[in-house]
């Protein structure tokens, strides 16, 4: 059986989680779609499709719910939301009020017809989406507008709709504001490329290139997609999506991401990935599926919102039928239970956590944090301790041949046979040989490798190892250059022909040039880091006291089962976030708290990791961005729920009526969701 196909659609006129819960129910029901999410705060609809054709049904269903589904891709320019009824009904309103100050008699009618026109829409959604959700808050309006009608207050009904649909406009352009910021790294790339072909430059479209095509990048121009540079010298900003306002030098060898702007020189560089499969899209794509996973505070406030709703509902039904019966003044409790009716609508409440969530994932994307999930953006605000891979994570991962000491023979002939053995050897420290100036490789043959002690192969008919030096059986003066040696930091290897040894090659990491900075944001933010490496005490030592570590927060020779206990541990006392780029450290890092991993590390620690760094400059911020989301969060779910709260009491005691209930329901959604956006331009 074929697996469900994936189509992503945008879904327009969606302006609240309401509606987006609206839309997922009513797709979820139609046949050939197997799921379907919705994203609020992305706008977008993600359906699992296992029928050739159901996405016509699919936009069936939503058009009669009153929204739009379109193909990605395709979206509308303008105004947005329900403007063109607000500026109906609003036009109404003031020809009734005019007619109330030259012909009395005539307003009411006025005043009547705008709220009708305003309501139409209104009543037509909450028909449409009834079955879904039958305390929508098109539904309440519709209910409050008719009932204050039918009591005979027009005026205020058509206040009431007005001020909804104006409300609707601004929530509708405040959240497009937020999704635009969320996709904005997209528009990075140049619209052109100059790709080299035989004879010259020609100029192509963005579309036009292809896996392997070279292309220049003069200064002042960006690159057009990932790849690495051929040839060139230039100095580049990545800002944009890093959050380094430095520029950085790249040359030959160096990988280059599409978007990235040449500053000074000219760079050639080779197409490595497509640009719309390029790392821009593929943090769109990561800021797209965190918005689709709720964190801890959104579920909680969406099953406070499914409570809160009904109760209120049922407090307005007792003001309305019960307490007439006590105390009289039957259209007077009416006219309080309609405006509790408006009272009852969670959209505010409900919007404030994603909203924020959102915010938050999308500043992070351009600060070089890559949030996977708004868990992982809620939980990082939390944990205590940092733990830290050493290799590949504070150093650059690319140990350098340093130092060679030799026994009986040349250093020239040492690493003549050295380079041989490498030439079959992937591991990093072989790396570092093959590329180590000097004489060339011997020629080798019979490559082979023994797990835990080394790498070997005959050169000239004689075995030659690279080996672990604390596993080999060394004599005292061979021995005491180990210990001298290890002493210093170095990372070592050593030659044996045959059983003897022939020299003892030194391997230094260079720690990276954020580290000392990085770790001094964390300090600064109240975290302790913890060093967990698995190479010698003495190398951790050395590097641990250069970036800045105490030696009581460096734990050195640890195996991956090891790292993995302590992070248990520490998770226990208050949570820990892991930081690793490797194979080994991928269960520590699914383990943790939250998991961070480097843009440079393997697949696997990606894959196990809550949150992608593009560099290690960006862990303070991760903190400091979730830090102020949380707050932000705090901050929304008070302003909804007091503000509630208070027109809820001063409804019931009669000093608010309709037009204030719906006022500050509206009012409390574009504030929530002004106060979210604040976060795009939040310092990190």
């Amino acid at each position: 059986m074929e697996a469900p196909r994936v189509r992503v659609f945008r879904v327009e006129g969606l302006d609240c989680a309401d509606c987006a819960l609206k839309v997922e129910k009513a797709l979820s029901g139609v046949p050939g779609v197997v799921q379907a999410q919705v994203s609020f705060a992305s706008g977008k609809a993600y359906l699992h499709l296992e029928v050739p054709g159901a996405e016509k049904e699919a936009e069936r269903v939503v058009s009669a719910l009153g929204y739009r589904l379109k193909p990605e891709g395709d979206t509308t320019r303008g105004v947005l939301g329900p403007w063109r009824w607000a500026l109906a009904s609003g036009g109404l309103l003031l020809a009734a009020f005019l007619a109330s100050l030259f012909l009395p008699g005539l307003a009411p009618w006025g005043y009547g017809l705008a709220a009708l026109i305003g309501v139409f829409p209104l009543a037509r959604r909450a028909v449409a989406a009834f079955r879904q959700n039958p305390f929508s808050m098109q539904t309440l309006v519709t209910l409050a507008t008719l009932g204050a009608l039918l009591i005979g207050a027009e005026a205020e009904a058509a206040v009431v709709v007005f001020l909804f649909l104006v409300g609707e406009v601004l929530e509708a352009y405040s959240v497009a504001q937020a999704r635009r910021s969320l996709y904005a790294l997209s528009e990075l790339l140049p619209r052109r490329a100059y790709r080299l072909k035989e004879g010259g430059v020609e100029e192509v479209p963005l579309k036009a290139l292809r896996v392997g095509d070279l292309v220049r990048v003069p200064p002042g121009e960006r690159v057009p997609a990932d790849g690495v540079v051929v040839s060139g010298q230039a100095s580049l900003e990545e800002a944009a999506f890093t959050g380094e306002p430095l520029p950085r030098p790249k040359g030959m060898g160096d990988r280059v991401y599409g978007g990235s702007l040449v500053q000074e020189g000219s760079l050639v560089v080779k197409v490595e990935r497509l640009p719309e499969e390029g790392f821009l899209a593929e943090m769109e794509r990561l800021a797209e599926e965190a918005l689709l996973k709720k964190s801890q505070a959104e579920r909680v406030v969406d099953a406070f919102s499914r409570r809160y709703t009904p109760a209120v509902l049922a407090l307005a039904g007792f003001v309305a039928l019960v307490l007439p019966l006590f105390q009289g003044d039957f259209l007077g409790h009416v006219y309080k239970a309609l405006a509790l009716l408006l009272i009852a609508c969670p959209c505010a409440l409900v919007v404030s956590v994603p909203a924020a969530i959102a915010a938050g994932v999308a500043r992070g994307a351009r600060a070089g944090v890559l949030f996977k999930s708004g868990a992982a953006l809620e939980r990082l605000a939390g944990v205590r301790y940092v733990a830290l891979d050493k290799t590949g994570t504070l150093t650059l991962g690319k140990p350098m041949l340093v130092r060679v000491v030799t026994f009986g023979v040349s250093a020239e002939e040492a690493l003549a046979l050295a380079k041989g053995v490498a030439e079959g050897s992937s591991h990093p420290l072989a790396r570092a040989v093959r590329e180590a100036s000097g004489p060339k490789a011997l020629p080798s043959e019979e490559h082979w490798a023994v797990p835990g002690l080394g790498a070997f192969a005959r050169v000239a008919g004689r075995e030659v190892g690279l080996v672990r030096p604390e596993a080999w059986d060394l004599p005292p003066e061979v021995e005491a250059q180990v210990r001298a040696l290890a002493e210093e930091g170095f990372s070592l290897s050593l030659l044996v022909r045959e059983g003897a040894p022939l020299a003892l090659l030194a391997f230094q990491d260079t720690p990276r040039l954020e580290a000392r900075e990085a770790l001094a944001g964390l300090r600064r933010l109240g975290l302790k880091p913890l060093l967990l490496t698995g190479d010698r005490e003495t190398s951790a030592l050395a590097l641990g006291t250069a970036i800045g570590l105490f030696p009581e927060e460096i734990r050195a020779g640890l195996s991956p089962v090891d790292k993995l206990r302590l992070v248990e541990e520490m998770e226990g006392r208050g949570g820990v976030a892991m930081v690793g780029d490797g194979v080994n450290d991928a269960p520590a890092l699914a383990r943790a708290t939250v998991g961070l991993a480097v843009a440079e590390g393997t697949e696997a620690a990606l894959q196990s990791a809550d949150v992608g760094l593009l560099s290690l400059a960006a862990l303070p911020r991760a903190f400091r961005l979730s830090r102020l989301t949380l707050g932000v969060v705090r901050q929304n779910v008070a302003l909804a729920v007091g503000l509630k709260g208070l027109f809820l009491l001063t409804t019931l005691v009669g000093l608010t009526g309709l037009w204030p209930a719906v006022l500050a329901d509206n009012g409390a959604l574009v504030l929530v969701t002004l106060n979210s956006l604040r976060l795009l331009r939040a310092r990190v």
